[in-house]
């Protein structure tokens, strides 16, 4: 059996170590082989660009080369797929190579396309990129106080994002000494805090503990691919 995974994110990275280990028998005896398809041989950990928002890391620490990451029976080529012959079981990279399989894995993960909003990109700031992450932490160290609103779609990156943010701008500006001059609020497109019940159930009274303003049923026409 050919197995081959597409993207070398953090959805693909696990499928394929956790695939490479629960047949690694199969693997030995050469009856199933797994192969990666990159655009980078660089894996980036998302989750760490929030930290860098706030300065708690630099850029260069959320980078580990992906082989390294990989068991070593995987064989992992930096390569990104162009085509999908679905009906072939068959897939075209970008150096022209053919690469064909019996399972199919895809793991390229989403964006998002702010420039989809008017305004969006001019009038907020993001950290789901290295770029907007070092541009919102150079924005957040000259904020003296303000609005600061907290706008969120669905679906969105990282289940937990909104509401990790949310708290973080408390504890950020807490600890510059200025969250008495900020008004943090946050809006969400359902008829809860978070899609998630029990997170919503939990997050509510800590908001208004630490003094956050909620606006459930706010829909932002944000765009997603």
């Amino acid at each position: 059996m050919r197995i081959l995974v597409v993207g070398g994110g953090c959805g693909g990275t696990i499928l394929a170590n956790n695939l490479a280990r629960r047949l690694a028998s199969e693997i030995r005896n050469r009856k199933v082989r797994i192969t990666m398809l990159s655009a980078s041989d660089k894996h980036m950990y998302q989750p760490g660009l929030l930290y860098v928002a706030f300065g708690q890391m630099m850029p260069d620490e959320l980078y580990r080369d992906q082989e390294s990451l990989l068991e070593p029976c995987i064989d992992f080529h930096v390569d990104p797929v162009e085509e999908f012959y679905l009906d072939q079981n068959k897939v075209k990279t970008k150096s022209g190579k053919t690469h064909e399989y019996d399972t199919l894995v895809t793991a390229t993960g989403s964006r998002i396309v702010p420039e989809e909003v008017p305004g969006l990109i001019e009038g907020s700031e993001t950290f789901y990129s290295e770029a907007s992450a070092v541009k919102m932490f150079k924005r957040l160290r000259e904020f003296e106080g303000g609005k600061v609103a907290i706008v969120v779609g669905v679906p969105h990156k990282c289940p937990i994002a909104p509401v990790e943010i949310t708290f973080a701008l408390h504890d950020y500006f807490k600890a510059r000494g200025i969250r008495d001059k900020v008004h943090i609020k946050y809006h969400y497109p359902i008829g809860r805090i978070h899609t998630i019940e029990n997170v919503a159930i939990w997050a509510k009274p800590e908001f208004d503990r630490i003094g956050v303003e909620y606006e459930t049923l706010c829909t932002p026409s944000m765009g997603m691919n």
